[in-house]
């Protein structure tokens, strides 16, 4: 599972002051069929990143060998080129659902070609779709985000007869472990003198 987030964001207007907030959208694909998971959140930080892959999983039924984020602070403390080292956080999310963190290499977007790909392609199947909306809650926002990713993953790849859903169903559906009946509970840790 490739994860990653957006460079552009969507935003949220104030109803009564009118100031408008960006928000972040993150971006889920698997390797196989292409089928992918979007949905806004607040921040980049690790807590909404969290969410994001925790939703994805779900999204999907089922648990891929690995998950293959950039190197975002939310996810890895030290990058490397050789090995980068994952936090603690995303490190005991990895381990709750039985799969491993496994970061790009530093500077190397092919890492994560796949990815990189469908945030081009959500550019014009969501975010054009979704322009002229004025939301005011960040539930609106996924509301509408899984309308048009539901198309979006129904549609006929180009130049085939068969959709990123159907490809999911019939090869990569199986190869997925099973989830963790328990969710994931994000621990803060505050070092005190």
């Amino acid at each position: 599972l490739f994860v990653d987030f957006t460079g552009e964001k969507l935003h949220l207007v104030d109803k009564i002051s009118g100031e408008i907030t960006d928000v972040e959208v993150f971006v889920a694909i698997l390797g196989c069929s292409q089928l992918t998971f979007v949905m806004a959140v607040l921040s980049q930080r690790k807590e909404d990143f969290i969410l994001g892959c925790e939703k994805a999983l779900h999204f999907y039924g089922g648990v891929p060998l690995a998950i293959v984020p950039d190197n975002l602070r939310s996810a890895v403390t030290k990058a490397s080129k050789y090995e980068a080292q994952l936090n603690d956080s995303f490190a005991a999310f990895a381990e709750h659902y039985h799969t491993f963190g496994f970061p790009t290499r530093a500077y190397k977007p092919k890492d994560k070609a796949l990815v990189e790909g469908a945030v081009k392609i959500i550019y014009t199947t969501i975010f054009s779709k979704m322009d002229q909306k004025i939301y005011h809650k960040l539930d609106a926002i996924n509301s509408d985000i899984l309308l048009h990713l539901k198309s979006h993953n129904e549609t006929n790849l180009t130049g085939e007869n068969y959709s990123r859903m159907q490809q999911f169903l019939e090869l990569e559906k199986e190869t997925l472990q099973p989830l963790n009946p328990y969710l994931f509970e994000l621990m803060t840790v505050q070092l005190a003198t």
